[in-house]
């Protein structure tokens, strides 16, 4: 989807986009947490060879990059929240 596309969404599409977010958002953390969990396992039995180094280096320069895809996909949500939220109250009847 374009970086605007889900302003043409109804509110249900808008959300169901939103639930599929945030269900990618959670694979990005278990990216990050299965980095971290090998990472910490092969420096517990000692970095010795080369091989070794650049695993670690590759692992965690992958859990780096998942959170940063992870943290720009939540500022992208949170302006998803706003329009939804936006468009909610203008449908509300004003209070007395």
């Amino acid at each position: 989807m374009s970086d605007e596309g889900w302003r043409e969404l109804d509110d249900e599409a808008l959300e169901r986009l939103l639930v599929e977010r945030w269900l990618l958002r959670g694979a990005t953390l278990a990216v990050i947490l299965l980095a971290a969990i090998a990472a910490t396992w092969i420096g517990s039995r000692g970095l010795e060879t080369l091989m070794d180094h650049v695993t670690v280096g590759a692992l965690v320069s992958l859990a780096v990059a998942a959170g940063v895809v992870g943290f720009t996909m939540r500022q992208e949500d949170l302006r998803m929240i706003r329009e939804l939220r936006r468009r909610r109250a203008s449908l509300r009847p004003p209070l007395p």
